[in-house]
Parts: C-alpha cells; sequence; structure tokens
C-alpha cells in the first residue's frame, strides 16, 4: 500500500501550538470570540456588545443561554472573510465541513456525528435558513446575513429529527426603516472577480423592501494534466429579495426569496491517496485489491502475456507502472495536479423561499407561523480518485448519461404559540411541524475500464424517495428562583418514508414501491444558574434521533443491509452537558468566555459501506447502509477572549473531541465488518485570534487588522481504517489568515481591505472519498492554496 505520509513532526508541533496558544489566552481569562468589540470614534473600546442568539427559538443573551454556541454577526463575517459554507470551520472549532467529492460536496460533522455520502440518511446537522430546513445542492455564497449561529449538541427538542449533532442557522438581514445600500467589489489571485450588494427601500411606515446580490467567478486551482482543464473554477450568481410588512405593532409578515445559479467545476477527490497491492492484509483483515491488480502488470495474470501493453497502447494515458505505482507519481506531481481522465463539471440551481408571520395576541401571548418552500437541482462530475485510470466514474458509458443529478423539491410549515405565564416565571414554546419532501436522484456510474482486455461495466441508480414529516412539540422554562431556573422539553416525530425505482435505473426499475414508517421522541430537561451578574452555569440532557430510510443504490429488498436489503433503522442518541458562560469585566478589560463539556452516546449510528460491486444484486449497488450498534463521543470546547486594550483584542476557540464506536461489529451480505476508528473528527481543533483596532481620529475612519490561525489535528476519512480501509488518515495542518481594513474613509462611504487566507501556502486535506472495501483505493479532496485580494465597497 502508498500513501501520503501522515507527518509525526506536524503533529508534534501542532499539538505543542494548540496547547502553547490556549494557555496564553487562559492566563488573560479570555472572552467568547462571538463576542465583537466595538471601537468608537476615537479608538475607544466600549466593550464587548451583547449578542443576541434564537437558539431556543425566541431572542436570548449568547451568555444565558444554556447551549454550547458559535455566533457570528455580520460585522465578525466580514472580518474573518467567511465567505461560504467551508469557512465556517475556520470560525467554529468542533464543526466539520468535510469534502468527500470536492468543493461541492459538503458535509456538516459536530462531535462525531456526520452523514455519509450515498448513505442516503439524513444529514446529522441540519442547516436552517430563516428557520426553514435549507436542501440545497451546492456550496453557497454568505452575502448581507444578520448572523450565523453553530449549535453543538442534540437539537431535537427545537429543531426537530435528524439534529443529533446540532444545527447551524442562517439569518439573512431583514429590511430596515433607512433607505440605504452598498456596493462591495473583490479581486484577487486566481482571477477572482466578486461583486456584491445591497438596496434597502422604505416603501412606507408599514412596508419595507430589501434587494441583495452576490456573483462571483474564480479559476480553478487543481490542473488537470490529462484533460486540460481546471478543477475548482467558481462561476456562482445568487440574488435574495426581502419584503416587510408591519401594519401594527402587533403583527408582522416577512417574505423571502432566494436563487442560485452555480456553475464551474467540482475539485472532487483528486488525489490519489492509497491503493492496496495484490495480496496485501492489514491488521489480519484482508484488503481488496482488485484495482491494483487488475490496473497494472498483473493484468497479464488475467488476460494472458501482454494484456497490459495492449491496454496501455489502447489507454495513452495511463500511467506505464500501473496504478499502485501511480500514489508515488501523485505525490511527485503534488497536490494541485491531477489526472482524472474526465470531466468534472458541476451545474446546479437552488430555490427557497420562507415567509415568516408574527402576531401578538397580548403582551403575554404570540402566535408564529413558518412557511418554507424549496427546489434544489444539481448535475455533477465528480473525481473519486484522480489517477489516469477509469476504476470509477461518474458517467454510465453504455446509455450516454454523465453526471450524478439530485432534484429536490420541499415544504414545511411551522406554527407556533410563544408565551409566558406565572407573573414572567415560566416561558413556554408549543408548535406543530410538519414537511413534505421528493428527492429523485440519478447515479450514473462505471466500473473498471481495461479495454480492449476487460470491458467496463456500466449501471445507473435511479429512484425517488419521498419524506413526510409532522411534529408536535412543547418546552418550558420556569424561574424556581431568581437565580435558578429549570427546562423541560418533549417532541414527538412521525416520519413516512417512501423510495420508488425510476425508469432510467439498469436493473430495479419496476421492483415494488417500499415505505416504512419511523416515530420516536426527543426530549431536554436542564437546570441554570445564574451564579452571579457575570457568571451562568447550566447542567442539561437530552435525546434525539436521526430518521431511518432506504438506501436507493442498495437492491430494492425491505431488509437490513445485514440481509441483503436497503433499509436501515433510526440513530438515536442522548448526552449530558454541563457548561459555564461569563461575561464580565477582568482587570477592568471586558471579557467573556464560554466552556462546555459533555458526554454522547449514540446507538444504530447510519454509516455507509461499500461492499464489492460484483456482490448481491451485480452492479446494482456498490453502497449500502449500516447501523453500528453504538458510538460514544466526549469532549471539551471553549470560546474566549479579551479586549487586553482599548485597541487590541485577543481570542481562542478550541475543541477536543474524543469519539469512539463502542461495539462497531457489523455483518453485511454475511461478511463480518468492523467499524472504527470515527471518521470526519479530528480530537483536536481551534482558532488563535489577535485583532488591533488603530486609534484614529473619527475624520481619518476606522483602520483594523486581524490575524489568526486554525489548526486542527489529524483526521481520517473513513469509519473502517482499522481493519479494511487503511490509508484513508489525513495529516494535521495550520492555516494563517489576515485582513487589514480601512472602512469610511476620510468620512466617506467608501472602505477598502486587503485580505489573505492560507497565507503560507499549506498543502493540506478536507477529506476524502474511502472505496476501499468496493475497489480497493482512496482518494483525497484538498484544501485551498494561498488566496487573496483587494476588496472595495462604498454605502450610501
Amino acid at each position: 500500500m502508498r500513501r501520503f505520509p501522515a507527518g509525526p513532526a506536524r503533529r508534534l508541533a501542532l499539538s505543542a501550538g494548540l496547547s502553547s496558544s490556549m494557555l496564553m489566552a487562559l492566563s488573560l481569562t479570555p472572552a467568547s470570540s462571538a463576542v465583537a468589540q466595538q471601537a468608537g470614534a476615537e479608538g475607544e473600546s466600549s466593550g464587548p456588545e451583547e449578542v443576541i442568539v434564537t437558539a431556543r427559538r425566541r431572542d436570548e443573551s449568547l451568555s444565558k443561554v444554556p447551549i454550547a454556541i458559535t455566533a457570528i454577526g455580520a460585522a465578525q463575517l466580514e472580518d474573518r472573510s467567511i465567505r461560504t459554507d467551508s469557512d465556517l470551520q475556520l470560525a467554529a472549532p468542533g464543526l466539520t465541513i468535510r469534502q468527500t467529492q470536492g468543493n461541492n460536496s459538503l458535509t456538516y460533522s459536530i462531535r462525531g456525528q456526520s452523514a455519509d455520502t450515498f448513505s442516503g440518511s439524513p444529514s446529522a446537522v441540519i442547516a436552517y435558513l430563516n428557520e426553514v430546513p435549507l436542501t440545497i445542492g451546492s456550496a453557497s455564497s454568505f452575502y448581507d446575513l444578520e448572523s450565523v449561529q453553530v449549535l453543538k449538541g442534540p437539537q431535537g427538542t427545537l429543531f426537530g429529527r435528524n439534529t443529533t449533532g446540532g444545527a447551524v442557522l442562517y439569518t439573512t438581514a431583514k429590511p430596515t426603516d433607512k433607505n440605504e445600500g452598498f456596493l462591495r467589489t473583490r479581486l484577487g489571485n486566481y482571477d477572482l472577480r466578486e461583486l456584491e450588494g445591497m438596496a434597502n427601500l422604505v416603501v412606507n411606515d408599514a412596508v419595507s423592501v430589501r434587494f441583495a446580490f452576490d456573483a462571483i467567478k474564480r479559476e480553478g486551482y487543481i490542473d488537470n494534466l490529462v484533460t486540460g482543464d481546471q478543477l475548482g473554477t467558481l462561476d456562482r450568481k445568487s440574488g435574495r429579495v426581502s419584503l416587510s410588512i408591519k401594519p401594527t405593532d402587533a403583527f408582522e409578515n416577512t417574505t423571502v426569496f432566494q436563487y442560485t445559479d452555480v456553475g464551474g467545476t467540482n475539485t472532487g477527490a483528486s488525489y490519489t491517496y492509497s491503493v492496496y497491492a495484490p495480496g496485501e492484509t492489514h491488521n489480519g483483515s484482508p484488503l481488496n485489491t482488485s484495482a491494483g491488480f487488475l490496473f497494472g502488470p498483473g493484468l497479464d495474470f488475467v488476460g494472458g502475456a501482454g494484456a497490459w501493453n495492449a491496454y496501455l497502447a489502447a489507454h495513452p494515458d495511463a500511467y506505464a507502472p500501473g496504478l499502485v505505482d501511480y500514489v508515488n507519481e501523485q505525490r511527485r506531481i503534488g497536490p494541485y495536479k491531477t489526472r482524472h481522465p474526465a470531466g468534472a463539471r458541476h451545474e446546479g440551481k437552488d430555490i427557497s423561499l420562507s415567509n415568516t408571520t408574527t402576531f401578538e395576541i397580548n403582551d403575554h401571548l404570540t402566535l408564529k407561523n413558518i412557511l418554507g418552500a424549496s427546489k434544489s437541482e444539481t448535475d455533477s462530475e465528480q473525481p473519486q480518485l484522480g489517477a489516469p485510470f477509469i476504476t470509477i466514474l461518474t458517467a454510465n458509458l453504455v446509455t450516454g448519461e454523465s453526471g450524478n443529478e439530485n432534484d429536490v423539491d420541499s415544504i414545511s410549515d411551522e406554527i407556533q404559540l410563544q408565551g409566558e405565564a406565572l407573573d414572567g416565571r415560566l416561558e413556554y414554546i408549543a408548535g406543530y411541524y410538519f414537511q413534505k419532501m421528493k428527492t429523485d436522484t440519478l447515479w450514473p456510474q462505471t466500473y473498471f475500464d481495461v479495454s480492449p482486455v476487460i470491458p467496463p461495466s456500466s449501471v445507473t441508480n435511479n429512484f425517488r424517495i419521498r419524506n413526510e414529516t409532522n411534529a408536535v412539540y412543547t418546552q418550558g422554562s420556569y424561574g424556581v428562583t431568581d437565580a435558578v431556573r429549570l427546562t423541560a422539553g418533549v417532541r414527538y416525530t412521525w416520519e413516512d418514508v417512501e423510495i420508488e425505482q425510476l425508469p432510467a435505473a439498469t436493473y430495479t426499475y419496476g421492483a415494488p414501491n417500499e415505505s416504512e414508517t419511523f416515530k420516536d421522541p426527543s426530549w431536554e430537561l436542564g437546570l441554570e444558574w445564574q451564579a452571579t451578574d457575570s457568571v451562568f452555569t447550566y447542567l442539561k440532557t437530552r435525546g434525539s434521533f436521526r430518521s431511518g430510510g432506504f438506501n436507493g443504490s442498495a437492491p430494492p429488498v425491505k431488509a437490513t443491509a445485514t440481509d441483503g436489503g436497503n433499509l436501515f433503522y433510526s440513530e438515536t442518541t442522548k448526552d449530558v452537558e454541563a457548561g459555564l458562560k461569563f461575561r464580565g469585566d477582568v482587570g477592568g478589560r471586558p471579557a467573556s468566555l464560554n466552556l462546555a463539556a459533555y458526554k454522547q452516546w449514540v446507538e444504530d449510528v447510519q454509516r455507509v459501506e461499500f461492499p464489492d460491486p460484483d456482490g448481491p444484486g451485480g452492479l446494482a449497488s456498490i453502497a449500502v447502509t449500516a447501523n453500528v450498534p453504538e458510538m460514544q463521543v466526549q469532549g471539551v470546547e471553549l470560546e474566549a477572549s479579551i479586549a487586553a486594550t482599548s485597541w487590541l483584542e485577543f481570542g481562542i476557540s478550541a475543541a477536543y473531541t474524543d469519539a469512539e464506536f463502542t461495539d462497531g461489529q457489523v455483518s453485511l451480505f454475511g461478511t463480518d465488518y468492523s467499524y472504527g476508528p470515527v471518521g470526519d473528527t479530528p480530537e483536536r481543533s481551534g482558532v488563535v485570534y489577535a485583532q488591533i483596532d488603530f486609534p484614529t481620529p473619527g475624520s481619518v475612519g476606522a483602520i483594523k487588522f486581524r490575524t489568526e490561525m486554525y489548526a486542527q489535528s489529524e483526521q481520517y476519512f473513513s469509519n473502517a481504517a482499522a481493519t479494511i480501509a487503511p490509508g484513508t488518515e489525513l495529516p494535521s495542518y495550520e492555516l494563517v489568515h489576515a485582513r487589514l481594513s480601512w472602512d469610511e474613509i476620510l468620512g466617506s462611504g467608501f472602505s477598502a481591505a486587503l485580505f489573505g487566507k492560507n497565507l503560507t501556502d499549506e498543502e493540506y486535506f478536507v477529506g476524502g472519498m474511502t472505496l476501499a472495501a468496493a475497489l480497493g483505493h482512496n482518494a483525497a479532496a484538498v484544501g485551498e492554496p494561498r488566496m487573496y485580494g483587494l476588496e472595495l465597497s462604498y454605502r450610501f
């Protein structure tokens, strides 16, 4: 087996760097990185700004909410150059944005809770836009947002099933009562060109409307030496209209419509990371060596003497020493060159609509309705190896179909009653939630093109999954004393899931529809104590579940993978979390601290596996979803900062996550599998930063400099690296970012900034595609190289 080395020296440096940085920050008695320091006209700090979050479906101070949250406001999104989904990982340690097949194949992971590609499993971390679940199929641009909130741990009581790891809440900027706007452009390396704008118009005292847009183009940063294409090109355009109607103080209706068109190319899992050589084993487990055997001189044993030379003559771009040796060649040419033998086109359209109505029935009771609708379409060719051999291709060479297609339609509605009683000692919420979702999937595939010796095998999976969800919930918080509150909540969810095989399916069209109903409770019980005006503590326990379903690429038999079918059961979880929050002064300087420690138990963990494609059902299936018996996760999360002077702020965010399968034994199609270690979960991750607000006169404008370093330890992109999928550990890495800005230049509406990301040009990986059990190889997704540029904006 050949693979990219993990780099023990770099791992040691990372561990030492995180430890020393954390100790330095703690010695300063730090404060939450979610707290933005406000600088006055003469550069004097006005202290930490109160951050308002909506983690409990109402506006509350971050420092008084019993949940581990990273909250990022509009100003911080700009200061930290957080422009897209993958940037969030750099701002919220403990959140992993995994790229399985590149920059447009993103999966959120928190506290070891994730969703595997091709599993059919719903994400364990749900993203919401204005309280409506997102169904987008591509990476997105962040523009004109009010805030982003990352909620960690099970959120099932208030946000529903599937949020076993957490939730990410995106809130768009609302129309205001001022006529205002801005234009902003960014120019940078790789021919970056971006234009962003907003215009807020007041129609009358009751009606206002807000328009916002973002358009970005950028060249790719991975060169395909076979096709001449660039991987990672961006061509994304998005627009949003928000309409607010408030005829009285008691009634408000806000409608938000957003349209996004995405083009460009996928980066894919384009770095050939590891390939198993014939006869190789690992920890006593025999490895699948099919790819390494057939795409090399070993082909002569199958096709007779001269077979390999005949293959090379028919495929002039192939690497003559073979696939196993190509791992060394990939290391030689580096991470930003690939020899993927086909295209990497990505096309997508996303449409979303939300309508939120709030009516204050009286001073103690509010009625709220949240209506959401969305449509997402993607068509994506995805590199899955990066070597000049067709071991797997997202195309069916027989039918001519090319690109994985997903069409998702969703409509949802949620009605809430929020209020208070018992002289304000009881705050409560009760609600009903409904969602219907239809997902059409087309997965064309080709395997092992060893022609003219062995012809390729092609297959297409084509299926539709319908979900209908109904849920009722309630949660209340009661003030036992002025300082102590007790919180309890419960939710019950019914989910009906149906799968239908569609006409383009090669083998499975005509199979009878299958359906199943999953129903489970979610619950929460917690105790909160406002120990002092500055110190808030809490202890809570929660339970939730991730709905079961069907894996559309597995054989259409209503049975679990153990019995050769496509059904998988619900995943259940419970946790205990203790937290401490501080917001006040230390040594006369504004400071705050958020600290959380937790332990979580997960049963029937939904994980994908890829049996031999020549197994049951022929090539109709390569992916099945197993329920792994048990997993445990425990860890500590910290967010802290301090305004050391009126012009200097330090901060740190860090996460320690210890995840393991405590029972990882499953049987699939009669074959025993052992899961572990847990994938997509670095044990250590963190950010340290410093920000300088230069003490300039108001007539000059505000000049600010911010620099930060993100670092994380090793992580696996497989969940079976200890047995059948070795060579899937990605090395640790460190990234340095900086931004120098000058706002309201000389008292005008003009602003300018210089920004840079990955300033040291670190070469690193952000995920991968493991096909160890199916084909005998693994590929990694490459992170972005150094990016820098100039930003100019004008507010009016």
